[in-house]
């Protein structure tokens, strides 16, 4: 039987030439899934070199078992301890699991501006308990701490996800208003309006599952490890966790204000405010994939009718059709279902997924692949709510596979009170 020390002692003497980890971390995982965590313990011990066999033993590793290996990274940590892996599964514990650095949030906060070392670490303060948001906002509001610490401790207030603590602190690093400061409040996800905050997104995300026959077609065109990786993954199915279920894919009667062309219809939900959107009617989604990110400067935009169906945004219309530099088809329809992964997978990074995750969701927090972007409302004027996200790789209606720009996200937001749509999609 395969071994945590066989995968490891075979990937340090032949590497990835003329061995396959990857392989044999999946083979690991089917004959005995409690070694994963074996593996990445080993791997911690040994220092081996960053991999993303390692990184897809964390991702199918159970929730208790990726607790204790980021509890024993963390401690590693704060014995001394240097090397690649460490970073990696300290980076991936403060997105999926930033409580296990509670009752160290001073040392955290001291290595994280002296000695940088987690990419992710934004994500990790929105652990902060209630005693140390008030211990650091009265060192901030006192002057008892200035320079580069003081700017340390704001960051993390900041993203703390506490309204008191993100005013406190957003002010602190910046006494006057201005475009910059704006852009660090909403890469926190709020916006300021009338002198309060107001979130732009939501906590908790619905992850979409296409169905079998959907998965199926987006399983097709990828290597065998990547579709074994995806099968067990949490984030792809909901097994019979269905919260709500949408239709998908097509195209709908209403066209394109660009190159009017019919629009391509993405999602309807027939109760989306049970899923967090809030429209008291059923919603459909959909926007033109011919012309988003290529004909359209910036976010494309629409209004929605007394039942939802979305129609362009008459700042968004010309009379003379614009011809797509790369006009292409309909996304493949299916029944989809709307499903709570368990809480491990509320935050995901598009950098850190990297193809293993499903990041197709409606609400929770934005997974951006550049820096944060809610659009304006062009009718109020006001930043509109992050509602949903689809990744790429979804299945068309030719066999093709879609992906936005390079292979990035679309993001798609929502203005309630006038009822508003917009769509935004950011690539590498």
């Amino acid at each position: 039987m395969l071994t945590p020390n066989t995968i490891l002692d075979n990937f340090e003497r032949l590497g990835w030439v003329k061995n396959d980890p990857m392989s044999q971390t999946l083979q690991l995982r089917r004959e005995n899934p409690a070694a994963l965590a074996e593996l990445v313990m080993a791997a911690l011990d040994g220092g081996v070199q960053s991999s993303t066999f390692i990184d897809a033993a964390l991702d199918l590793m159970d929730d208790t078992s990726f607790d204790k290996v980021a509890a024993k990274a963390w401690q590693m940590s704060k014995d001394g301890v240097r090397h690649d892996v460490l970073s990696d599964v300290l980076d991936t514990a403060a997105l999926q699991s930033p409580q296990i650095f509670a009752g160290d949030w001073d040392r955290l906060l001291n290595m994280t501006h002296r000695e940088p070392r987690l990419h992710l670490e934004d994500a990790v303060w929105r652990a902060l308990d209630s005693a140390t948001v008030h211990d650091w906002r009265h060192q901030l509001e006192g002057g008892k701490i200035d320079g580069e610490a003081g700017r340390a401790t704001a960051v993390a207030l900041l993203n703390s996800r506490q309204p008191d603590a993100v005013l406190c602190a957003w002010k602190w690093m910046f006494p006057e208003e201005s475009g910059v400061a704006l852009g660090w409040l909403m890469s926190a996800g709020y916006a300021l309006e009338h002198g309060a905050l107001r979130a732009l997104h939501s906590e908790s995300p619905f992850h979409i599952d296409f169905g079998q026959k959907s998965r199926e077609a987006i399983f097709r065109t990828h290597p065998q490890w990547k579709r074994e990786i995806w099968a067990n993954h949490p984030t792809w199915q909901a097994g019979g966790a269905t919260r709500l279920r949408g239709d998908f894919g097509g195209v709908l009667s209403g066209r394109c204000g660009l190159c009017h062309e019919p629009l391509h219809h993405l999602l309807t939900l027939q109760q989306p405010v049970t899923v967090g959107i809030a429209s008291q009617t059923s919603i459909t989604f959909g926007t033109c994939l011919s012309c988003l990110g290529w004909e359209s400067d910036g976010p494309m935009f629409y209004r929605h009718d007394d039942v939802g169906v979305p129609s362009p945004h008459p700042c968004q219309l010309r009379d003379v059709a614009a011809t797509p530099q790369f006009p292409t088809v309909a996304l493949q329809e299916a029944e989809v279902g709307l499903f709570v992964a368990p809480a491990r997978w509320n935050w995901q990074d598009w950098g850190a997924s990297n193809d293993r995750q499903n990041l197709s969701r409606v609400g929770g927090p934005p997974s951006w692949v550049q820096s944060a972007d809610h659009p304006e409302c062009p009718d109020c004027g006001c930043h509109m709510s992050f509602v949903m996200q689809l990744d790429s790789n979804l299945p068309q209606v030719n066999g093709d596979e879609w992906l936005w720009g390079s292979g990035g996200v679309n993001y798609t937001f929502w203005c309630q009170k006038c009822r508003t749509s917009a769509h935004l999609c950011q690539w590498t």
